[in-house]
């Protein structure tokens, strides 16, 4: 496999910058002397690209380089590229306890192969996932992506020069829908049932209250009619009591009803909003696709959410009984995936090659117009 490009995930931006040089040189270079371009995290780019003008600026390092033609911003995250690289299911993708580095030794590029995998994760066949990391590893490097392949003379490099370079500027280029970190929750109408022994309670006297209500509208009948004596008819009478006497005992028990359900939303909420933060961070930090965070929803079942509420009434810490609950879950999910041999160069060279003859027609009507 072509190493034209590189990849240097490093925890802060400025040890970015040291993985790009040695002794003030730059330490990947072509066979011409030009910078070989690296990728490093999207959350250290601008830390980064700010230190490494710094250095530039103050003669630490040649006054010829420019730090945005050498510096890639990837896809992901340190964290997120980290823990990728401890679940050790990529072949390639490697974390260095020493420096605290993550590196992969493929021409896709930790953000290509971190793509292509959470594809085959989350149920894509492998063609689908080898192109949608060629348009990540392509998005990433641009055009420098296309002469780390090292293509045959035979092959029309322009055109594949055109497809990066449009590619990395229109997102509308492929009908490709790359990874993107959804939010993911826990229906939170979910009704809790026993979720406290005073629920039940207050279940269990509707017919009382309803009786007590109805004695109640007895009551204010005969106070408002001095006893009956203002209604002569025995009949309207009689009526007029039973019809108030249903009316109040029917607004004591839907009253009941109301004070409970706002008793349960009040006493679940939070917690909820707990696992639902959980989870986020869960998605956020593991790259969660689609079908694992369906999977890790549907393991908690609404049965299973009320015995954990429960459970965790008497908890000291709900926030960290939600956090333990949501990791076990996401840790049975992570075990689970499948382990990734990344593709190989001549995979990566065909799947390119009919992309590109795929997008021709495209291509030749977006660089007339550019040309107009």
């Amino acid at each position: 496999m072509a190493k034209i490009l590189r990849s240097k995930y490093n925890s802060t931006g400025e040890r970015c910058v040291d993985a790009c040089l040695n002794y003030g040189e730059l330490r990947y270079v072509n066979e011409d002397g030009s910078p070989i371009s690296i990728e490093i995290p999207c959350d250290k780019y601008e830390e980064a690209s700010s230190d490494f003008e710094d250095r530039v600026r103050e003669g630490v390092t040649q006054s010829t380089i420019e730090p945005k033609e050498i510096l890639k911003r990837g896809s992901l995250t340190y964290i997120q590229a980290k823990n990728l690289a401890n679940e050790g299911r990529i072949k390639g993708l490697d974390f260095f306890e020493i420096d605290g580095s993550v590196e992969c030794d493929h021409i896709l590029g930790i953000s290509g192969s971190v793509e292509y995998a959470l594809s085959v994760w989350n149920g894509e066949s492998k063609n689908e996932a080898l192109v949608k990391g060629l348009v990540r590893a392509i998005k990433v490097y641009g055009e420098e992506f296309i002469k780390g392949l090292n293509l045959d003379n035979t092959v029309d490099l322009t055109s594949y020069m055109r497809f990066a370079k449009n590619l990395s500027t229109i997102e509308s280029m492929v009908d490709v829908t790359l990874y993107k970190v959804k939010n993911y929750t826990i229906d939170n109408t979910i009704q809790i049932d026993g979720i406290d022994l005073n629920e039940k309670t207050i279940k269990n006297i509707d017919l009382p209250l309803g009786i007590a209500g109805a004695f109640l509208g007895f009551i204010i009948i005969q106070v408002c009619t001095s006893y009956g004596e203002i209604i002569n008819n025995k009949t309207i009478s009689i009526l007029l009591n039973c019809v108030v006497m249903a009316i109040f005992g029917f607004i004591i028990i839907k009253g009941s009803r109301y004070i409970t359900d706002k008793y349960v939303k009040n006493n679940t909420h939070i917690i909820m909003d707990m696992f639902n933060e959980e989870l986020e961070k869960a998605s956020y930090d593991n790259l969660l696709t689609d079908k694992e965070a369906c999977i890790i929803l549907k393991n908690i079942t609404k049965g299973e959410v009320s015995r954990l509420l429960l459970d965790m009434k008497g908890s000291v810490n709900k926030k960290v009984s939600s956090s333990n609950i949501v990791t076990k879950e996401t840790k049975f999910i992570l075990d689970a995936r499948r382990n990734i041999i990344l593709p190989s160069e001549y995979e990566v060279k065909e799947a390119l090659n009919r992309l590109v003859e795929k997008y021709q027609d495209k291509l030749s009507n977006e660089y007339d117009v550019n040309n107009i």
